[in-house]
């Protein structure tokens, strides 16, 4: 899966930023306060709750014996209102613990999209045993051949000792808050070079976390849907949200590629933060837009956007995508229709695929596809100069 969505990587230069970091030792219990509330949000469109149940155990072992543990990174959004950098399994497996419940592992997607419709998980949810286990710590006996003091322990059968310990134990939690400038740069590279739980984050789950908003609802949304999966090749959502970061860069670029200027992920940011002022009207207007495109891509074979390794190739789908919609947005969907014949043409030229597989995300290439895709799927015309 990890090649599975052709694009190249991109390095970022970084530029100086003006932060506040500020430490605050929480205990266990106001932790769990926090999240209950929503004062601490849980990142839902980063990554899925991946420790089993031997990690998890280990994790309250260690708040409970006392044991230092690392710190948590949150990112302040607004005054008493957090978001995880840094820390989401250790702050999740505090929540599961204290609510005696815990997430089987075929269900954590569907927690997921839970969290973000509700801020928490419902009580009828943890009490669904589709969804959840009891949560029981789990140890192997120890040396002696002893059972292990903590284990088959909930929450509620600890001895006095044990809860006052794990209640009371003291977690460093580091929130930080970018002064200037206001566009969340500084905390992209904070949250790309934190990998404290040994899963490094793809840009995409960073911006899911930074930048939500009704439009990133409703391009997750448009993600699991059949049309666009069948397009992809794959049925299976990809767990680093690459085939999200497709759609949102298709939109990027047709919303405001003419300011693009050859770094992709600066530009995909930024927008994403454009996006969080979007009225609900261009929401729906980019939400149909999307099932129009959808539809006059059936003309064109089921396969037309894999490449001959199978992979999905982005740059191919976002020229495509972006002309599409454009004509839909300036004549009608009824004025849009391609032609196969027109697009094997466009896959053809020599131009575009230079431009669509070598260095896809300099400023050049993405104009040259653009202007190409337009050229032979709608006869619209170079712009002078260019060929």
């Amino acid at each position: 899966m990890a090649d599975y969505y052709e694009v190249q990587d991109e390095e970022t230069s970084v530029v100086s930023y003006d932060i506040s970091v500020i430490p605050n030792d929480f205990n266990v219990m106001t932790i769990n306060s926090l999240i209950e509330s929503g004062v601490i949000s849980m990142p839902t469109f980063q990554r899925n709750y991946v420790w089993d149940r031997k990690r998890a155990s280990r994790f309250i072992e260690s708040l409970i014996l006392g044991l230092p543990i690392p710190q948590i990174f949150l990112y302040q959004i607004e005054r008493n209102k957090y978001s995880i950098i840094d820390g989401q399994q250790r702050l999740l497996t505090i929540y599961f613990f204290v609510k005696q419940r815990f997430p089987r592992s075929g269900k954590r997607t569907l927690l997921r999209k839970i969290f973000d419709e509700n801020g928490n998980i419902p009580d009828s949810v943890l009490s669904d045993n589709e969804i959840f286990q009891d949560f029981k710590l789990q140890f192997a006996k120890q040396e002696n051949g002893d059972p292990h003091p903590l284990n088959n322990k909930k929450y509620h059968t600890l001895d006095v000792a044990q809860k006052s310990a794990f209640d009371l134990m003291p977690v460093r939690c580091m929130s930080i808050r970018q002064n200037k400038p206001e566009d969340n740069g500084s905390i992209y590279e904070i949250f790309s070079r934190l990998n404290t739980g040994g899963l490094n984050l793809s840009p995409q789950e960073i911006r899911g976390c930074l930048y939500r908003s009704d439009f990133y609802k409703m391009i997750y949304a448009l993600n699991s849907e059949p049309d666009w999966r069948n397009l992809v090749g794959k049925a299976e959502e990809d767990d680093k949200f690459r085939d999200v970061e497709v759609l949102l860069r298709s939109y990027a670029l047709l919303y405001d590629g003419s300011s693009y200027t050859g770094s992709m992920i600066r530009f995909l940011n930024r927008f994403s933060k454009e996006a969080q002022t979007f009225s609900t009207e261009k929401v729906e207007q980019s939400r149909q837009l999307f099932f129009d495109v959808l539809n006059i891509c059936k003309s064109i074979d089921k396969k037309a956007f894999l490449t001959q390794t199978g992979s999905f190739n982005v740059s191919l789908f976002d020229s495509v995508f972006v002309t599409i919609a454009e004509k839909i947005l300036a004549d009608g969907f009824e004025n849009a229709a391609i032609t196969q014949t027109d697009f094997d043409a466009l896959k053809a030229d020599t131009n575009f695929k230079a431009a669509i597989t070598h260095s896809t995300s300099h400023g050049e290439s993405v104009k040259a596809r653009l202007c190409l895709a337009r050229r032979y799927l709608y006869g619209i015309a170079l712009p002078d100069g260019e060929e």
